[in-house]
């Protein structure tokens, strides 16, 4: 009976997802391991998520499912976020995000599977080994500085729905508060996953398997976000800032680990 059922729910998986129980099983916990960091960074739900989902899924399937997960994710922490962030800089941020994010979108279409993911995987270590060097401790409010991070920030949303590793090196600093640079980026990102999902929608990119996928995992992610909020404000800032580095450390061991 057990393996009748098992058989049953691979079929019926395999046919509206394109997946196997197993890969979609690892999906699974995958979104809600992200969706943890990201309630408690304020981040990492798409540099966590797309490397690793990429590992039992095509890239295009991973990066459309992270656009339209973060979609989803992005109004949790907008409300109490406006109440601490500078709102003009974030919203040129914001804003440049949302121009450039078409542009990467494009790219992600034309790009063969490999590419895509020899591109994933070199944000992914890039964004650790940046995050690693020394910084100067306060922002950098020079319009060519926000220039840049915004249009890079749209770039990775479009190609790898990572619009994030920009936005983290530029908040995530000594002298930006934790509360402070996590509302900053839960705002940039929710502006940035909707331009995404309005771009990659209208170029045909989100079909039925990969909306059906991501409304199966949306119960978890949004578990895993709750679960994850809860503990920031209980950690210190020094712990805080230690799993921004894990997390960009897992990130960019395991997408070295599919490329190799």
């Amino acid at each position: 009976m057990f393996d009748t059922a098992n058989d049953w729910v691979n079929i019926w998986l395999n046919a509206h997802i394109g997946l196997s129980l197993l890969s979609f099983s690892t999906v699974c916990f995958i979104v809600f391991g992200a969706a943890f960091f990201r309630g408690l960074t304020g981040f990492g739900y798409a540099i966590l998520a797309v490397p690793l989902v990429s590992l039992v899924a095509p890239p295009v399937t991973a990066v459309v499912m992270a656009i339209l997960m973060q979609l989803v994710i992005g109004p949790f922490g907008i409300r109490p976020a406006v109440k601490v962030i500078n709102i003009p800089m974030v919203a040129k941020i914001a804003a440049l995000s949302c121009l450039f994010t078409p542009a990467g979108l494009w790219m992600l279409d034309i790009v063969s599977t490999d590419i895509a993911r020899l591109v994933i995987t070199t944000i992914a270590i890039g964004s650790f080994l940046a995050f690693m060097m020394k910084r100067p401790p306060q922002l950098n409010e020079a319009p060519l500085h926000i220039l840049l991070v915004g249009s890079m920030s749209g770039l990775l949303n479009g190609f790898a729905a990572m619009p994030g590793p920009p936005v983290i090196l530029h908040f995530v600093r000594k002298g930006v508060p934790p509360i402070v640079a996590r509302g900053s980026m839960i705002t940039i990102f929710f502006a940035a996953a909707t331009m995404a999902t309005v771009i990659a929608f209208w170029r045909g990119m989100i079909d039925g398997q990969v909306l059906i996928l991501s409304a199966l995992a949306c119960p978890l992610m949004i578990g895993g976000n709750h679960l994850g909020a809860k503990f920031f404000g209980s950690v210190s800032e020094p712990i805080w800032r230690g799993f921004v580095i894990l997390l960009l450390g897992v990130a960019a061991g395991f997408a070295l680990f599919k490329l190799f």
